[in-house]
């Protein structure tokens, strides 16, 4: 047992810095590298073409949810449970992946009555299937085996340099207004490139093999994660759907103005927020795993963490954004400066509520209570919207899920402490615990460097 907590708290603590550097190097791959190429592609196709993206992509983005099925939290905690378990690792990874398959097989049949019903999309079909195509990658990348198995840095470089191919075709075929619909097939590709080489190397990386899986039991999967499934549908109306619903009621180009501030803050969750959170959840799972006390005790720790590093990088671009949006973009989309401002301090409130939601209550099996707060969120969203977003247009979209993520962390704070648990610790808050948790991140950083 001693052992086990010794591992935790110092080759777990360096693993968790690992996945953490690692994974933000994914992210920067699937967002910075794109973003070098919005300075020149913003102002060819102009906001009401940038909106037709980000309508598609946002659309698309419930087929993903779908066919991912909450797999990244469940799969990675069972994942997480079994590391040293081969024969129920495979069993795992086959009826996950099989599960993914019939989720596709359903996207694909709704995704084609969506595509002649919905009017947004049946004008822009090209770019509509384009963007479609992303959700193979779902289908074949482990995303959750690595994360579940602590080891996300082997797939980062491959990623990167996939971005950066991507990054280069994008800048040589959009030319005109007209080549917009060609950037989301280039995006489709490469994360497809980049899910077979994931797929291929677990398999040998692991010691997996394919075997045929019987659907029943893959039908009690579906049916035993679909909390955490429904929990990230409702999580998504509050997010993706805001673009969705200002698209139905507003125009292409007003969708284009808030994208174009939304994604500036969709780079910090990115680089920051999500990194954190997807390395956080396997490595606070193991303490957990240990014991009640031990889970959140750890989960006290990287609160502060999560706090200062959200909060000082949201304050950089609270500061730069609109210099930055006016670099990237060009004077057509300066309306969106003010969505920026606004969105500016979001993923401190979405770091808070991660730590609140997905790695406390996830980890403590209170999944039905985790789902029902940020299903009011979400119908609280919905409302939200329909009120700000008929008066105020776009700026009435980032209101929206402003007050929306503050509502869901207060609603899950009272709850927390009606059961007696509260994971705000003032002594965690510190210097000397930065200087504690900080020094094994320096050290592993200067042994990279010195390699």
């Amino acid at each position: 047992m001693l052992a086990v907590e010794a591992n935790v708290h110092h080759g777990g603590k360096r693993g968790l810095v690992k996945n953490v550097f690692s994974l933000g190097l994914v992210q920067i791959a699937n967002y910075v590298f794109p973003f070098i190429t919005v300075p020149i592609v913003s102002r060819i196709i102009g906001p009401d073409k940038f909106g037709v993206l980000s309508f598609s992509s946002s659309f698309v983005t419930y087929f993903t949810i779908l066919i991912n099925f909450g797999f990244d939290l469940s799969a990675t905690r069972a994942i997480a449970s079994n590391r040293n378990n081969v024969e129920e690792r495979n069993k795992i990874f086959n009826q996950v992946v099989l599960a993914k398959v019939l989720l596709f097989l359903v996207s694909i049949v709704l995704f084609t009555i969506a595509l002649f019903t919905v009017p947004q999309l049946r004008e822009e079909k090209e770019v509509a299937i384009f963007s479609f195509l992303l959700c193979l990658s779902w289908v074949i990348t482990p995303n959750w085996l690595y994360q579940g198995m602590q080891e996300l840095s082997r797939v980062a470089i491959f990623n990167l340099v996939t971005k950066v191919i991507f990054t280069v075709i994008i800048l040589m075929v959009i030319k005109q207004k007209s080549d917009y619909i060609w950037q989301p097939l280039a995006i489709s590709i490469a994360q497809i490139i980049v899910g077979i080489y994931s797929f291929t190397y677990a398999l040998k990386r692991y010691s997996i093999t394919l075997s045929r899986v019987k659907l029943m039991p893959v039908l009690e999967l579906l049916w035993k994660e679909r909390v955490i499934f429904f929990s990230m549908v409702v999580i998504n109306l509050y997010t993706t759907t805001n673009v969705v619903l200002l698209g139905f009621l507003q125009s292409e180009t007003q969708v284009g103005y808030y994208s174009a501030g939304y994604r500036l803050i969709v780079i910090i969750q990115s680089l920051i927020s999500i990194p954190l959170s997807q390395a956080m959840f396997p490595f606070i799972g193991s303490a957990f795993a240990q014991s009640r006390d031990k889970g959140l005790d750890v989960v006290k720790q990287m609160l502060p963490i999560v706090t200062v590093l959200t909060f000082s990088a949201a304050f950089i671009l609270w500061l730069f954004g609109p210099l930055v949006i006016m670099l990237l973009y060009g004077h057509k989309f300066e309306p969106s400066i003010l969505v920026f401002r606004i969105l500016a301090f979001v993923p401190v409130v979405i770091g808070w509520s991660n730590m609140f939601g997905i790695q406390t209550m996830i980890n403590l099996k209170m999944d039905k209570v985790f789902l029902r707060i940020t299903a009011i969120g979400a119908v609280s969203s919905i409302l939200l919207n329909f009120l700000f977003v008929t008066r105020f247009g776009f700026v009435g979209t980032a209101m929206s899920w402003v007050l929306t993520e503050i509502f869901i962390v207060l609603c899950m704070y009272f709850v927390l402490a009606k059961n007696g648990i509260n994971i705000i610790d003032k002594k965690y808050f510190s210097p000397a615990h930065f200087k504690k948790f900080l020094k094994p991140i320096f050290l592993t950083v200067k042994q990279k460097i010195n390699r």
